[in-house]
């Protein structure tokens, strides 16, 4: 970034590009969905808000229409994408199939999750 003498200010168009990329990252809404619900993308990256228990992960997805949306990483989603490999510019599909109850009686959101590889298609 240069200053010039008249007071303005040049900014490549690249690190602009990426500043606004980042500065559309608190906008993005976070995923809410109802049983039966499929959200398929691409993984974009991830972020940490504040969440309802403090501090949380949230992964982000770009849906096949163009919008961004925050998925909550919980530590069973995070195991299922971990088991899968999944990373940036990977396609992703999870299907919410509602609150269910383990066999311990602890109530947890049950997904599918499916990720393809750009070199498996």
């Amino acid at each position: 970034m240069t200053v010039t003498t008249t007071g303005t200010v040049s900014v490549p168009a690249h690190a602009l590009e990426a500043l606004r990329r980042k500065a559309a990252m608190t906008a993005v809404e976070t995923w809410k969905p109802t049983p039966g619900e499929t959200l398929e993308g691409v993984i974009t990256g991830s972020r940490k808000v504040d969440g309802p228990y403090g501090e949380q992960a949230q992964m982000l997805v770009q849906t096949i229409d163009g919008r961004m949306l925050a998925v909550w990483l919980t530590s069973w989603l995070l195991d299922r994408l971990k088991e899968q490999r999944a990373t940036r510019g990977d396609l992703v599909s999870l299907t919410f199939h509602g609150r269910h109850r383990s066999k311990r009686g602890v109530e947890f959101n049950s997904y599918s999750v499916t990720v393809l590889k750009p070199n498996e298609i």
